[in-house]
C-alpha cells in the first residue's frame, strides 16, 4: 500500500470546498492514507483514475472518476460551489447514438439489397420491378431524413429519380436518357457508400473508446 502523510495545508488545498466538514472552528491537521481503490459495479471490476483517501475508517473516492465510470456527465458550478451529476443526459446520448447506429446499419443492408435487385432487373430487362426499386429508395430517403441527414437523404432521392429515368430510357430505347440516368445513379451510389461507411466506422470507433 502506498502511504503518504498529508499536512493540514496540503489537505486544505485539496478539499477546500468542504472545509466545514473537518472542523466548525477552522482547519485542523489530520493524517490520511492514499491508495488506488478498485470498485466493482454490478459485479464488473473497474479502476478509478486517481487514488482514493482512507481516513478515520472511511474511504473517500474521487467523485469525477466514480461518476463517469457509472455513466454520468460531470460538471462544476463555480457560482454555488457544487458538482452536477447528469445521468439522464449521458444515458440519453448513449441511447441516441446506439439507435442511430442501428438505423444506419439497416440502411446499409437495405441499400445493398436494392442494388442487387436493380442489377438483376437490368440483366433480365425486368423494367417492371424498377418501380418497386424506386419506392424502396424513397423509403430510405425518408428514413435518413428523419435522422436529419440531409446529404444522405438527397443522394437517395437522386438515386430514386435515376432509377425512374433508367426505366423510361430502357423502355423507350432512348440511350441518351439511359446514359444520363446511369451516370447520376453511379455518382450518388458511390457517395452513399462512402457516407454509410463513414457513419458506421465512426460509430464503432466511438463505442470502443
Amino acid at each position: 500500500m502506498n502511504k503518504k502523510v498529508v499536512t493540514a495545508l496540503a489537505l486544505a488545498t485539496t478539499l477546500a470546498t468542504s472545509a466545514t466538514v473537518f472542523a466548525e472552528g477552522g482547519l485542523k491537521s489530520i493524517q490520511v492514507l492514499f491508495e488506488r481503490i478498485h470498485v466493482a459495479v454490478n459485479g464488473q471490476q473497474a479502476e478509478l483514475g486517481k487514488d482514493s483517501i482512507l481516513y478515520n475508517g472511511s474511504i473517500y473516492v474521487p467523485l469525477r472518476s466514480l461518476a463517469e465510470m457509472l455513466g454520468a456527465e460531470v460538471s462544476w458550478n463555480d457560482a454555488n460551489r457544487s458538482v452536477n451529476l447528469d445521468f439522464i443526459k449521458s444515458q440519453s446520448a448513449a441511447l441516441q447514438a446506439s439507435s442511430e447506429q442501428g438505423i444506419y446499419q439497416y440502411v446499409a443492408m437495405t441499400n445493398n439489397s436494392i442494388l442487387s435487385e436493380l442489377l438483376k432487373a437490368l440483366k433480365t430487362t425486368d423494367t417492371g420491378s424498377m418501380q418497386s426499386i424506386r419506392e424502396r429508395y424513397l423509403s430510405l430517403e425518408d428514413t435518413v431524413r428523419d435522422l436529419q441527414d440531409e446529404e444522405l437523404a438527397n443522394s437517395f432521392a437522386k438515386m430514386a429519380a435515376a432509377v425512374e429515368l433508367l426505366r423510361g430510357g430502357w423502355e423507350s430505347k432512348n440511350l441518351d436518357d439511359y446514359s444520363i440516368a446511369w451516370t447520376i445513379f453511379n455518382t450518388n451510389a458511390e457517395k452513399v457508400n462512402a457516407m454509410l461507411k463513414a457513419k458506421l466506422q465512426g460509430s464503432t470507433a466511438s463505442a470502443q473508446k
